[in-house]
């Protein structure tokens, strides 16, 4: 007997029982692609929305793919991004990102939608105002199966539940899948550096500060997780040190040269 996800006991383990099913769920990572923008999904209020709607202010997006009957560890996963969305100090849901968690089971309903929303939006710090910004959608299965194969993620029914992975995928403003970011909890350093990696740094308070970022850590394929690059660290260490040096230089420089005038005009006098 194989297992897809663990959590906190054993109980909330979804079990695969056939080890060919392996093949069929999981996640085919497929960076670099454009997601389907013109697929139709239902709000929260049940009405008719395109993913394109969710990309015209130009931010990043969070695709956080459940379901939302899921008694185990969909909530677990949900519950992780309200965890780590709370604790990235530095962005804020809303001005710099937005999150889209997207059923993949074509069952549930905006009636649902609405009952995650009046669960999650309480959760939320009051900085990530207005909550409207996160947002869950249900669609049917044409959608559904369009959506989830363009970014590779892979299900399977078994019984009243499925079979799945969890991940959460970024997508850049322009429709392009940037990372994916496996687990149900998350770092925040590794939202930040994601969400940074798909605007180029464009997003934030401070522009210098995300290049500087981008520079030293990269994402790690086998750790999938993002860390410090040594060698990029002290290229920048370098950097820094030499227009220190610089500005020591021009200073003494300039020093010098104001005492050395000031000396020929005392001679002159004399």
């Amino acid at each position: 007997m194989f297992l897809l996800a663990f959590t906190s006991s054993a109980k909330d383990c979804l079990a695969i029982n056939d080890v060919n099913d392996l093949d069929n769920i999981g996640i085919d990572e497929h960076l670099g692609d454009m997601i389907p923008l013109d697929l139709e999904f239902y709000d929260a209020q049940n009405q008719k929305v395109v993913l394109n709607d969710f990309f015209q202010e130009k931010k990043p997006v969070v695709l956080n793919l459940v379901y939302f009957s899921c008694p185990r560890v969909c909530n677990y996963a949900t519950d992780g991004v309200v965890d780590v969305v709370n604790k990235m100090s530095s962005l804020n849901l809303g001005s710099d990102f937005k999150i889209l968690t997207v059923s993949f089971n074509p069952e549930d309903d905006f009636k649902q939608s609405s009952s995650k929303i009046a669960k999650y939006y309480k959760l939320l710090d009051d900085r990530h105002f207005p909550k409207g910004n996160w947002h869950f959608l249900t669609s049917d299965s044409q959608a559904i199966t369009k959506l989830t194969e363009s970014v590779g993620f892979k299900f399977k029914k078994e019984g009243e539940e499925f079979a799945h992975p969890s991940s959460l995928i970024i997508i850049s403003p322009d429709g392009i899948i940037s990372r994916y970011l496996y687990g149900i909890q998350h770092e925040p350093r590794d939202l930040r550096m994601a969400l940074l990696e798909a605007t180029d740094g464009e997003i934030g308070t401070s522009r210098i500060i995300n290049k500087a970022l981008l520079f030293c850590y990269q994402f790690d394929p086998l750790g999938k997780k993002y860390a410090l690059q040594a060698l990029n660290v002290m290229k920048a260490g370098g950097v820094v040190t030499l227009l220190s040096l610089g500005i020591f230089l021009t200073y003494f420089w300039r020093r010098e040269k104001k005492i050395s005038r000031k000396d020929g005009g005392l001679n002159d006098t004399k």
